[in-house]
């Protein structure tokens, strides 16, 4: 991979998670606002989104490297990051479930 496509990628994924960020915050935002008016039940629901989203934001950086690193055909990278992303998707479905 040259530098200039390191970059170029090193950028997107920055840009995926910048947006990722953006989009949690305007969640948990708007869910705070819906509580204090007194709209518990969708107050709920907005913020646990906003949460997920936030919590999803370090899987796409794992996902984005486990997908160049197939497209690079580079296997012990796509091996090791894609262990990672099991556990950390393991993970996020049982927290899930044993709510």
């Amino acid at each position: 991979m040259s530098e200039q496509e390191l970059v170029r990628l090193e950028y997107q994924i920055g840009r995926l998670l910048q947006v990722g960020v953006m989009l949690s915050a305007i969640a948990m935002s708007t869910g705070l606002v819906l509580f204090f008016l007194g709209a518990q039940t969708s107050a709920d629901r907005v913020l646990e989104a906003g949460l997920v989203l936030l919590i999803s934001i370090p899987m796409t950086r794992i996902l984005a490297s486990f997908v160049d690193a197939l497209r690079r055909g580079d296997r012990l990278l796509s091996v090791s990051t894609g262990l990672v992303l099991l556990i950390l998707a393991g993970n996020f479905i049982y927290s899930f479930l044993a709510d």
